[in-house]
Formats: C-alpha cells, sequence, structure tokens
C-alpha cells in the first residue's frame, strides 16, 4: 500500500499510462516515507497484466511475483540482505562494484517475462566510488527495455554523474494523519496510532520502529525535570537530573531524552495558546500537562526550545553535555 507523496503517485501513473518513464529515475527523501514501495510499485505497473490507468493491480501473476521478489524481470540490489530468514548472515555495509557490474549486464537483455526489467538500488547512497562509476554509461545509454531507479535518502552523497543522468523524484515526510491512517488499516490500536504518528517525524518506519513503553519511561523522567525547574528549593534535583542526562547515559540515549522534552514543550505550548487536548502528542497525561502550563510561560518555554536546538547542532562537535544542560535548567 502507497501511503501519501500523491503528486509522485499520479506522476508516475500518468507516465505509465502514456508510456512516458524514462530509463533512469531517482527516488529522494525522507527514510521512511516509502520509497522502496512506490519504486516496487513502478515495476508492478510496468510488467501488470491488468494495468488501469497506469496503476498495477496488485493481484495478477506478474504483480505478486515482483511483490514477493521472484519476478525474472524484478531485480533489488542491496547492501544487506532484507529477508528475515538470513538475518544472521554477514552483511556488506556498502553495495560492491561487482553488484552493480553484474546489474549493468544483465540490463542489455530483453525482458524474460514481462514488459519492461526494471532494477532497484536501495540505499544508492551506500555505493563505493567504483560501483557509482560502473552505472554511467547504463545511466547514460540505457536501453529501452530496461530501468534503473535507485533509492536514497541522501542524494547529496551520490556523485553529480551519477544524479545528473538520472530523473529525481523528491519525496516528502508523511504528514501525521496520513500515517495514523495507515496503521489504524493495519490493526494498531486508535490512541496507539495516534502517539506512532504524533511521533513519527513523517515516517511510517520511524511510527513502526518506537517502543512506546520505553518512550513514556523516558517522557516521564523529562517531565518530572520541566515540573521542577523554577520550583524554590529544588535546585539539588535539577543538578542531579544534569548530571544524569550529561554523564550517566549514553549520547544517543541522551539525544532520545532531548527529543521527547521537545514533544512535551511542544505540548506545553499547544496547552498555552488555549488548544484543545486532542491536539497534544501525550493526549493521555493531559491534566498533569495542563497543571505544569499553569507555572510555565511561553517566554519559558520558548528559550527552552532556543537553546535545545543549539544543544543539537553542537553535539557534531561534542559539546559537554552536562554544562549544556546545567545552563538550561539552573542557568535558565
Amino acid at each position: 500500500m502507497l501511503i501519501g507523496n500523491e503528486r509522485i503517485k499520479k506522476l508516475l501513473c500518468r507516465a505509465v499510462a502514456e508510456d512516458r518513464v524514462g530509463q533512469s529515475l531517482l527516488m529522494a527523501g525522507p527514510r521512511g516515507v516509502g520509497k522502496y514501495q512506490f519504486a516496487v510499485a513502478l515495476a508492478q505497473a510496468l510488467n501488470c497484466e491488468q494495468v488501469r490507468d497506469g496503476a498495477a493491480c496488485g493481484s495478477c501473476g506478474p504483480c505478486l511475483r515482483v511483490e514477493r521478489g521472484e519476478h525474472a524481470d524484478v531485480r533489488t540490489i542491496l547492501r544487506e540482505s532484507k529477508d528475515p530468514s538470513v538475518k544472521k548472515e554477514p552483511k556488506s555495509q556498502f553495495i560492491k562494484i561487482e553488484q552493480t557490474r553484474s546489474m549493468c549486464e544483465q540490463a542489455q537483455f530483453r525482458p524474460y517475462e514481462g514488459r519492461r526489467r526494471v532494477f532497484i538500488i536501495d540505499d544508492a547512497e551506500w555505493m563505493l566510488p567504483g560501483a557509482a562509476n560502473s552505472l554511467l554509461k547504463t545511466l547514460e545509454e540505457p536501453p529501452p527495455t530496461s530501468l534503473v531507479i535507485l533509492v536514497t535518502s541522501k542524494p547529496y552523497v551520490l556523485l553529480d554523474t551519477v544524479r545528473s543522468r538520472c530523473q529525481m523524484l523528491n519525496f516528502a515526510p508523511l504528514s501525521a494523519s496520513e500515517i495514523e491512517e495507515h496503521l489504524k488499516k493495519t490493526n494498531v490500536p486508535a490512541e496507539e496510532a495516534r502517539m506512532r504518528a504524533r511521533l513519527s517525524r513523517g515516517s511510517i518506519g520511524h511510527a513502526l520502529e518506537i517502543d512506546l513503553d520505553q518512550y513514556r519511561e523516558t517522557r516521564d523522567t523529562m517531565l518530572d525535570i520541566v515540573e521542577t525547574f523554577g520550583v524554590p528549593g529544588e535546585v539539588a534535583k535539577l543538578i542531579s537530573a544534569c548530571e544524569y542526562l550529561g554523564r550517566r547515559i549514553e549520547k544517543e540515549e541522551f539525544e532520545i531524552h532531548i527529543d521527547a522534552l521537545m514533544v512535551l514543550l511542544d505540548d506545553l505550548f499547544h496547552l498555552k495558546l488555549d488548544a484543545p487536548e486532542e491536539s497534544l502528542t501525550n493526549k493521555d497525561i493531559a491534566e498533569r500537562l495542563k497543571r505544569v502550563s499553569r507555572i510555565i510561560r511561553t517566554d519559558q518555554i520558548n528559550g527552552w526550545v532556543e537553546r535545545i536546538e543549539e544543544i543539537f547542532r553542537a553535539m557534531p562537535r561534542n559539546v559537554n553535555r552536562q554544562l549544556a544542560m546545567e545552563s538550561l535548567l539552573i542557568c535558565g
């Protein structure tokens, strides 16, 4: 099922219907927004026995074989296996020249069973330079019966010579409502779907990966800190919190805690604007948030957000996390 990015969906359907799909496409956009699924859907449409208005039926033999990865004319080049049955096998960090050379050789042949051969290179930013260079001739002079699709979340990492030979399709993050509706259709409970969608950052992949129990635990830790902020005689607790965030947890865990704090501040800002409870990401703790919103000022929220953004910008320079948190919580 394709979610969101309706503009690209319509563009591809029209191109299939009018037989105007090029030979080299670059699908670029954030992780988890469905780029790979769009590539597979395009491969289905190009080989579907019952294609209608440029969209695959999804149920004919060729469509099902493409979906299962068994179609003779559709191949995906990966840097690691996506098959859960081979998780324990060694995985390559890069896409190697042997893989792309083999793909380029196969691209010269006519389709075996369908109308179009389709080669999808997933995580294309992980191609070694030799692998990328080996594609250039195929991208520049592709056979009319073959299509190469590069899928990447980092198009700027690709060689200029590769990008310039492809038609780029820019995918946007998904809306929270799109993700929520999709999760509901997959039998995720309504309240859970709502929270996952609000925390997803526009990525269905991230929405599915979130450990909600861990998030709630982290969120409660950060809300304890917010409740302590500005309370007379609680400076010792804030110092202890700064030490915990700055020294006792790893950098990745620190970022998770600060992300949770940003979500809380967003909810508090909405409450300061008298927004309805339904607009809150953390609707399940609405009453607690309302109590905090009555004692915190809007300018304090804005100040915290600005300082947190500064901390995130400084993270690549190995910022002293404890000092940064003391500046945020105690000196603020």
